[in-house]
C-alpha cells in the first residue's frame, strides 16, 4: 500500500467542492482512499484516525489545502495526484436559463432586491463579515462555513434574533424552507412536520424516515454544531421550535444523529 500527500499553501475550496473531488480521485482504479480537505485541526483528526495523516500534513493550517491518496501501487496513486488540478478547476454544467451571473454579493442584491436568503461558503475568517453584511441587508442566513470563533456565532445570532430573522449555522450543510431542499437536504414531500436539528446527517435521515412512513416535512432548521452550548444558549434552536410549524404540530428536534435513531420510526406520535 503506497501513502502520499501534499500541501497547497493558502488555496481555499468550500467543502462541497471537496467532497466532490474526493468521491472522484476514490473511484479511479487502484485508489484505496482519498481526502482532499482544509487543513483544519478537525480535519486534521479524521485523517489520523483514517491512518492518512502523512508527516508533512502537521504543517497544514486552516487556510491550506490538504491532500492524502493512498493506493495499491505508486503508479496509481501518482496518477490520481495529477488528476487533482484538473478535478478542482472542473466547474459544473451551466444552466442556459441564466443570462446574468452576479460576481458580488451587491451584484447578486441589485440584479434581485426580493431575495431574502443567502447561502455563504467563505473561509472562517471571513465568514462574519460576509454573514453581517447579509443580516444587515435583511437577508436570512445558511452560514456553511466552518472556523468560525464562538464568539463571532454569538453576535451573529444576537443580531440575526434582534432583526426577526434567521441564521442557521455555522456549519450548518443541511436545511430546508418551505419544503425548497438547501445544501444535502433530501428532496421529500410536504408535511405538517418541521425539524430543528444540530445533525446534518441526522435531519436528514429523519427527514428521509418520515416520507417512506407516508408523512412529509415542510421546515428543516439546521442550528450548527454549537447552538446548543452555554456559550451560545440555543438562540437558533429557540428560533426554529418558534417557526418551523407555526401550528406547533409535529415539531422534531435533532442534537444529534444518536439522539434521533431510536425515536425516528414514531414520528406520528407527534401529530
Amino acid at each position: 500500500m503506497f501513502l502520499k500527500a501534499e500541501i497547497r499553501k493558502g488555496e481555499y475550496y468550500d467543502s462541497v467542492k471537496l467532497m466532490l473531488v474526493t468521491q472522484q480521485l476514490s473511484s479511479m482504479d487502484g485508489i484505496e482512499e482519498a481526502a482532499v480537505q482544509m487543513g483544519t485541526n478537525l480535519n486534521k483528526e479524521v485523517l489520523r484516525n483514517m491512518g492518512m495523516l502523512a508527516p508533512e500534513l502537521e504543517e497544514a493550517t486552516a487556510d491550506d489545502l490538504m491532500i492524502s491518496i493512498k493506493g495499491i501501487s505508486e503508479k496509481a496513486v501518482d496518477q490520481a495526484l495529477k488528476q487533482v488540478d484538473l478535478l478542482l478547476s472542473q466547474r459544473g454544467s451551466k444552466d442556459e436559463s441564466y443570462d446574468y451571473r452576479p460576481r458580488s454579493f451587491d451584484a447578486a442584491m441589485k440584479a434581485c432586491p426580493d431575495l431574502n436568503l443567502c447561502i455563504i461558503s467563505v473561509p472562517g475568517r471571513y465568514a462574519k463579515r460576509e454573514a453581517m453584511k447579509a443580516l444587515e441587508k435583511g437577508l436570512h442566513v445558511m452560514l456553511f462555513s466552518d472556523n468560525v470563533a464562538l464568539e463571532d456565532e454569538l453576535e451573529l445570532k444576537i443580531y440575526a434574533r434582534n432583526h426577526n430573522l434567521l441564521l442557521m449555522g455555522p456549519d450548518c450543510g443541511t436545511a430546508m424552507l418551505n419544503n425548497i431542499p438547501l445544501g444535502f437536504a433530501n428532496k421529500v414531500r410536504r408535511g405538517k412536520i418541521g425539524i430543528v436539528g444540530a445533525s446534518g446527517t441526522g435531519t436528514q435521515e429523519v427527514m428521509t424516515l418520515i416520507h417512506k412512513r407516508g408523512g412529509g416535512v415542510s421546515h428543516a432548521i439546521g442550528t450548527g454544531s454549537r447552538d446548543l452550548r452555554s456559550e451560545i444558549g440555543g438562540i437558533t434552536t429557540l428560533q426554529g421550535l418558534e417557526g418551523a410549524c407555526p401550528k406547533r404540530r409535529g415539531i422534531l428536534v435533532a442534537p444529534s444523529f444518536a439522539f434521533f435513531k431510536p425515536f425516528s420510526p414514531s414520528w406520528k406520535s407527534l401529530e
